[in-house]
Order: structure tokens, then C-alpha cells, then sequence
């Protein structure tokens, strides 16, 4: 007990025999017990207490003080913090009912609070009558802020597994894991749109069913190695046949899961759809390639054009013009071909770009007829510089070199004299000075006839007539063309 007997704590006068019979037996007993105890008459009057009781209290009662005038009732709370009209105990001494493990909170007198849990029996005497009630109370805040610690950690962990579900789900890259036999566990939906099969269809199937049978193997044996604990982390770029049977390209990268043991659980592997880049890099390897093969060719034929200028010139300043005028021709070509990636050029845009020094001609003085032609790459650099040295021609001696010339283009697919599909070109010039058969081939006349012939495989027939130059160019269809279209007339 708290004091001396000379000091009791309570007088068990002026109480009933049984409480007092009570109270004499548990002198001493109550600061033996591990939770706080205190037991009270019917009016409320707390006759007994142990230490633990004081702890919890934070201060001693009065002798005859009421457990409400002591505690102040006001003071008992819902844990939500709800005040209650009076304390449990006198509730039990109201109704004689007992109370099993109440929670409550408890705002103190210096201001703190706990939360305790209250068990409340009443005391009857022999007859049945209520002579006071035994309370025992557990301050169980620390295990309530353990509770809701733990409760906001389940919570916090059931918000972000449903976080991770959700990213699983929804990601733009395909997930699957993967068990230690090949056997899917689990597929999200992005994997079933790059694949085309459905869940159902891949959780059905094994790793490797549908991987290009020329891809399967490498992958194939890094996933032994993972199974096997040979190998961590492992990328690899494969192709694969869809559902509709289409193949494309994916990246995959796989990581295995496993245990405290290190046991092989699952392999994660996220895979995306790397056809375009495929196709990007395939692109750029061809044009890489074509680039070379041009510029080489470019070059060789800079060389040519420099060689053969400066053999049928003699003066510097001559030279200087006529190579300046065909590397610019030799240009045009190149800028007609940029514009189209270099896999095509239009055959009307390439004969206006050859008439587009003379732009003061007037447009009735160059007529051009024929079906919308798109050339090959071989066809335009050939073709452009046939047509530059015709035009040149056209503007020094012929048709374009006074005032009433004109020069009309014509051109067509055909068939030649052995039955081959050709593309024609007809070039004739009228209304300019006489033409008369020249004493020597020049470098032009040689190169349209050599080119067209070397380059293409075609022909091409100079006709120096006394009313106008004729040229009559056929080239193969198939090395010529691109793909003709609907035609027309039309002047520049």
C-alpha cells in the first residue's frame, strides 16, 4: 500500500460488511497486481487504489473524493474524440452492469492524454444489492500508436502494390513474368497488343512459341543461363511473328526474381516494339550506302566532266563557264533528288529546272507534252545532264539563240523496234538559225550520246536537220521510271 496503516488510505467504517471484508482482504494485494486497480462504493467514493493507478492518474485522490470529482468526467472521451456525458464506472453503478475491455480517452490534468481500456465489475452484497464496483484499467496508448502506425503502413503498402498494378497494367511496355520452365504467370496489356494475342492465348503458351526461328536461339540460351544462376541481367533484340503473322522487332530485357535463398521465383521480362527504329536504322544504312555510291560517282563524274571540257577548250575563260554551267546542272540534279530522298525525281520538274537559266524566254518558246513520269536516281543525273548540254547548245547556236525559236519536248512510254517498254524522249528545235552537220563531234553531242548509252543502256540519236537540231532519246522503261501517272500538255 501507498502509506503507513497509521494512515490508511480509506476507513472501512460507515462501509457495508462484504465491501469491508473486501477492503481488508486486498490491504496489500493491490500493489501486487500489474495493472491499475481501484475499487469504489456505490456512490462512486474511491475507497482503495494501487501505485500503477496513481502512474496513470498522474496524482493521488483525496480521502472520500468521488471517482467523478476526481477524474472529472468531462474528461472521457471517444477515442474520436467525442465527449461522453458521464464516466463508464457510473454507468456500471447506474445499471449494475459490468464493462469488458472499453477503450477510452483520457485528457489529464496537466494536459496530456492516454488512451486506456476499462474493465468494470460491480459488487453486490448477499441480497443482491450494488455496494460498489472494481475497476481495472491498462494504458494502452503506446499500442494504439503502434496499431495505427501499422494500420497506416498496411495502407500506405495496399496504396502502392495497387500503384504498382496499376503502372503493371497500364505501362506502354509490355511486362511478363516468366516462370523457371518457360510458362507465363502473369501478362499485362501492353505485351498482348504488340504481340496481337490475348491473355488467355499467351498464359497458355511458353516462351519462345512465336520468337523468328532464326532469333530464338540466342535468347533462348541466356534464359537457361538465368534459370540456371548463371546470368543476372541479360538484353537481347529479336523478332517475333504476331498473331496475324506479321513480324517485327522487339527489345527484351530480362531480370530474374528470387528469394531470401536465392531461389528463382520468376523473370521479369519487359519488352517493346522497336520495328520502326529497325526500319529508321535499315533506312539509314541504305542511304548511308547510296551516299557513298553518289558521292563516288559524283566525283567520277566531276573528273570526267573537267577532263573532257578542258580537252575541247582551250581558253581558260571558256573552260571556267562551260564546267561551272555543268557542275550546275550536275547540282539541280542533286537538289531534285535531296527533296525526294533521294528515290526519286519528277521528269517534268528536271527538264523545267534545265530551262530555269533562260527564265526570259517566254513560256510559248519551250513546250513540254507528256504523261507525269517519276525517274530513278540513275535516270535523273544522267537525263539532267543530257538535257544541260542540249539547252546550252539551243541557246549559243540553236533554236533558243534568236528571238522567233522555240523548242518542244515530247515524251512517252513505248515500245522500241525489239519489243522492250522504253521511255521517249523527243527534243526539236525550229525557227532558229540553219543547222548544218558539225566538221566535229564536241564534247556534248559526244556525252548525250555516250551517257545515255553507258548509264542507262538506252540510245540517243542526234539529228543535225537543216530546220532545227533533233534529239531522239529512248531509255529502258524499267531503268528509266519509277512509275508513270496521267499526263498532259503543258508549257514553261
Amino acid at each position: 500500500m501507498l502509506e503507513s496503516k497509521d494512515e490508511e488510505r480509506v476507513t472501512t467504517r460507515h462501509v457495508p460488511p462484504l465491501l469491508g471484508a473486501m477492503l481488508r482482504a486486498s490491504d496489500g494485494i493491490l500493489d501486487l497486481l500489474p495493472i491499475a486497480t481501484f475499487i469504489c462504493d456505490a456512490k462512486g467514493t474511491i475507497l482503495q487504489y494501487n501505485r500503477r493507478a496513481v502512474e496513470i492518474w498522474g496524482r493521488t485522490p483525496l480521502p472520500g473524493q468521488t471517482h467523478e470529482d476526481f477524474t472529472h468526467a468531462s474528461r472521457f472521451r471517444e477515442l474520436d474524440g467525442t465527449p461522453m456525458p458521464r464516466s463508464l464506472l457510473a454507468e456500471v453503478l447506474a445499471t449494475g452492469k459490468a464493462v469488458r475491455n472499453a477503450e477510452r480517452l483520457v485528457e489529464r490534468a496537466d494536459g496530456s492524454s492516454l488512451v486506456v481500456s476499462l474493465s468494470i465489475d460491480p459488487l453486490r452484497s448477499s441480497r443482491g444489492e450494488l455496494v460498489g464496483a472494481v475497476n481495472c484499467f491498462i494504458d494502452i496508448t503506446d499500442r494504439k500508436r503502434m496499431d495505427a502506425a501499422l494500420e497506416e503502413s498496411r495502407v500506405r503498402a495496399l496504396e502502392q502494390e495497387q500503384r504498382l498494378a496499376a503502372t503493371y497494367e497500364h505501362a506502354a511496355i509490355g511486362i511478363s513474368e516468366v516462370a523457371p520452365d518457360g510458362s507465363f504467370l502473369r501478362v499485362n496489356e501492353a505485351i498482348c497488343a504488340i504481340t496481337g494475342y490475348s491473355r488467355e492465348e499467351l498464359l497458355g503458351n511458353r516462351l519462345f512459341s512465336h520468337t523468328h526461328p532464326d532469333d530464338a536461339d540466342p535468347d533462348r540460351e541466356a534464359f537457361r543461363k538465368q534459370v540456371a544462376g548463371e546470368l543476372d541481367f541479360y538484353s537481347v533484340e529479336k523478332r517475333f511473328i504476331r498473331k496475324d503473322g506479321r513480324v517485327i522487332w522487339m527489345s527484351v530485357r530480362s531480370s530474374p526474381v528470387r528469394s531470401a535463398g536465392n531461389r528463382l521465383l520468376y523473370v521479369v521480362r519487359v519488352v517493346q516494339d522497336i520495328t520502326d527504329r529497325k526500319a529508321a536504322e535499315q533506312r539509314q544504312k541504305l542511304l548511308i550506302d547510296e551516299l557513298n555510291h553518289r558521292v563516288k560517282n559524283t566525283l567520277a563524274t566531276v573528273q570526267s566532266l573537267a577532263a573532257q571540257t578542258a580537252r575541247g577548250t582551250l581558253d581558260p575563260q571558256a573552260f571556267r563557264e562551260r564546267f561551272e554551267g555543268r557542275l550546275i546542272a550536275l547540282s539541280k540534279a542533286h537538289d531534285q533528288l535531296t527533296v525526294h530522298h533521294w528515290e526519286s525525281a519528277d521528269l517534268r520538274e528536271l527538264l523545267s529546272g534545265t530551262f530555269a537559266p533562260y527564265a526570259g524566254i517566254g513560256p510559248e518558246r519551250v513546250i513540254m507534252r507528256g504523261e507525269d513520269t517519276v525517274l530513278r536516281p540513275r535516270a535523273v543525273l544522267t537525263l539532267a545532264m543530257a538535257m544541260h548540254e542540249l539547252a546550252t547548245n539551243a541557246a549559243k547556236y540553236g533554236a533558243l539563240s534568236v528571238p522567233g525559236g522555240a523548242i518542244e519536248l515530247h515524251w512517252r512510254p513505248e515500245r522500241d523496234e525489239t519489243g522492250r517498254a522504253v521511255l521517249r524522249i523527243d527534243w526539236t528545235e525550229h525557227g532558229g538559225p540553219p543547222v548544218a552537220v558539225p566538221e566535229r563531234r564536241g564534247f556534248g553531242s559526244k556525252f548525250v550520246e555516250g551517257s545515255i548509252a553507258a548509264e542507262l543502256g538506252g540510245s540517243a540519236r542526234l539529228d543535225f536537220a537543216p530546220e532545227g537540231l533533233r534529239c531522239a532519246i529512248a531509255v529502258p522503261l524499267a531503268v528509266a521510271a519509277a512509275r508513270p501517272g496521267p499526263g498532259g500538255d503543258r508549257s514553261i
